[in-house]
């Protein structure tokens, strides 16, 4: 079975086809699309109003309707009466852009509508001008009502040229060829749309082109494979355009690592000097080593001092907490002893007293009571027991208190003591740890140390700065897109030569008939290249497009479009909508038999070839109308304008 396209292309470069559908895709490479057949355009009204200025001012208010496929012209008696710019109109209203739409003439205009038809459904164009500047709109006529859909609006030059290219890329089913331009070493991948399409429907100025009036990049030949709808070409020029791209991205990716070395080499020296002068300075400073070593002496000393300080002062302030709190308790204790001896000796005094009478209401105490208390131990005055053990303990109770008071005071000596002796540690390892840390200070603040530190730094940061450059920059790594492009490339090319078959020798066959047809004398052979050139046989001498005298060129041109558009129907093929705009073709006749039998073979043409229109503007309005007819023409008579 034989392999797709894709799958040729994914097998070699070990892919599933996928992946590399995908990956073709995000480069913008697609697989030829099918076989489809070309759609027709055709203006059928163009109108326009404005103002004119200046000396031949003056109302605008042209309107050109019913047209249909066929040949149509617009001629004058007179240069200058407006011809040329009814087809510029028509332009701006097609590619959104004006093309050679003299400036004066756009700023006159306030009012532009087009219809016209894509194969059967109608379209119409209408916009206003301010200060030479279009708004309005797209619509699409509905095929019954006639009533206008919009869709597409803009307000400016760009606006309106997005609109149309979108619009007739989509609608013509074109796709747009892609092309690297700038220059070598810097060029960038663009796509002409369009704007550039476009030029294959207007034949006007010095026909050097065979088709468009472009020669950048290649674009004549790239806008013929498209028109004839070459199976294949579009891939082959997307292919060829992205490896271009990413060839270029290949030799930019190597030049930029040759630099690297380059510059790399440079800094290997300049580092490489630099480095053995910081050495240099470094070694001067060699003398001064043990001032390096005082000054982690130094730092060794504060940090061994600094715990011991830190921890004198916490054992001082705990002494200090310590001697407080027992203070507090010896002085307690020496306020109980004394409370304790004053109870005692109110006691014994006040029991010596013999009462006699009642304190509270001064009843006498009689005798009677006075022997009980003796006999009883009862209270001559409230009859209560008296505590004779409470008496007899007193001299206990004292020494206890005595003793505890005595302790106390002992306890707070020991601690004044400890505490007398913690402060002048503290102190001392203090002051040891401050002038240790000064010293290393003062040590690190010293010239000899700051500059060999500076020196040392510098070594260090030198030597780190080399090594980084001691790599080798190596080849740059291929993109991984190479091989896949390279792969698309080849395929499309192999399936583009398998598949063309004898088109471009059917289309050499028309060109040569409709040449000799159109009067390129003594034509006798011609050979069409995919390059867009021309290789011709013209009175037994081989010749070609771009040696033959400027009508035969315009005459070739047409042909060539008309080929495009007839074997595309008879094949099946092409893109070409069928359109011609042909400017000032008087103006290469040498005579008007010659310009008359040019129309007139067009006309003929016209008529076997089912949906081309041709829309002229030229001068000698006589021979023109004689050979169209009057109902075929716009005439401007006389010293008249065409609007």
């Amino acid at each position: 079975m034989t392999s797709s396209w894709l799958e040729t292309i994914a097998q070699r470069v070990d892919m599933t086809p996928t992946q590399a559908e995908i990956a073709l895709r995000k480069r913008g490479i697609a697989a030829d699309r099918p076989l489809r057949p070309a759609r027709t355009l055709t203006i059928t009204s163009i109108a326009f109003k404005g103002e004119k200025r200046g000396s031949g001012h003056g109302t605008i208010d042209f309107a050109w309707s019913d047209l249909k496929p066929g040949i149509w012209a617009v001629t004058s008696e007179k240069n200058l009466a407006g011809k040329s710019s009814v087809l510029e109109i028509i332009l701006w209203c097609l590619r959104g852009a004006p093309k050679d739409l003299q400036g004066d003439v756009r700023k006159w205009l306030n009012w532009v509508a087009m219809t016209f038809l894509v194969d059967e459904q109608a379209y119409r164009i209408e916009f206003r001008v301010a200060a030479g500047v279009p708004s309005g709109s797209l619509s699409r006529l509905r095929p019954v009502d006639g009533i206008a859909d919009a869709l597409d609006q803009f307000s400016t030059d760009g606006g309106f040229a997005a609109a149309m290219s979108r619009f007739m890329m989509n609608t013509l089913d074109l796709d747009p060829i892609p092309s690297m331009q700038g220059k070598d070493g810097d060029k960038q991948a663009i796509e002409h749309g369009w704007t550039a399409l476009s030029g294959g429907l207007y034949f006007g100025g010095d026909h050097k082109q065979l088709l468009g009036d472009v020669q950048m990049g290649g674009l004549p030949a790239r806008m013929l494979q498209m028109y004839i709808g070459l199976p294949w070409a579009l891939t082959v020029m997307q292919a060829n355009t992205v490896k271009k791209e990413v060839d270029q991205e290949q030799e930019q990716s190597g030049k930029a690592a040759a630099r690297a070395d380059i510059e790399a080499t440079k800094a290997r020296s300049r580092i490489s000097t630099d480095l053995a002068a910081a050495q240099r300075a470094l070694g001067s400073l060699s003398s001064e080593q043990a001032t390096a070593e005082d000054l982690e002496r130094l730092a060794a000393e504060v940090s061994r001092l600094s715990p011991i300080a830190i921890e004198q002062a916490t054992r001082h302030s705990d002494a200090e907490t310590e001697l407080k709190t027992l203070r507090g308790i010896a002085n307690d204790d020496e306020r109980a002893l004394r409370d304790v001896r004053e109870n005692i000796v109110a006691h014994q005094f006040f029991n010596g007293l013999e009462p006699v009478c009642c304190p509270r209401c001064e009843a006498k105490v009689t005798s009677e009571r006075i022997k009980k208390e003796s006999a009883d131990l009862s209270c001559s005055l409230c009859a209560e027991n008296i505590p004779v053990d409470a008496m007899e303990g007193a001299s206990e109770t004292i020494d206890a208190t005595q003793r505890r008071a005595e302790a106390s005071r002992a306890a707070v000596e020991r601690a004044v003591a400890n505490e007398r002796s913690l402060r002048m540690i503290s102190a001392t390892t203090s002051k040891d740890f401050e002038a240790a840390r000064k010293e290393l200070e003062n040590a690190a603040k010293g010239t000899t140390f700051q500059q060999r530190r500076d020196a040392e730094l510098a070594v260090a940061r030198l030597e780190g700065a080399l090594k980084e450059r001691q790599t080798e920059p190596g080849l740059s790594a291929p993109s991984s897109d190479v091989a896949l492009v390279q792969a698309a490339a080849t395929e499309a090319k192999k399936a583009y030569e398998e598949n063309r078959g004898d088109i471009m020798l059917r289309l050499s066959e028309e060109i040569l008939s409709l040449g000799q047809r159109l009067g390129v004398k003594m034509l006798e052979s011609v050979k069409l290249s995919s390059n867009a050139t021309l290789a011709l046989t013209k009175g037994g001498e081989d010749t070609s497009f771009r040696k033959v005298t400027a009508g035969e060129r315009l005459r070739l041109r047409i042909a060539t479009a008309i080929a495009l558009l007839r074997v595309g129907k008879e094949r099946g093929v092409g893109r070409h909508p069928g359109l011609l705009i042909i400017d000032s073709p008087g103006a290469e006749e040498v005579s008007e038999i010659d310009l008359a039998a040019l129309l007139g073979e067009l006309q003929k043409i016209t008529n076997e070839t089912q949906g081309l229109q041709i829309l002229v503007a030229s001068a000698n309005p006589a021979a023109i109308v004689g050979q169209l007819g009057t109902e075929w023409c716009r005439v401007a008579e006389k010293d008249n304008y065409l609007w």
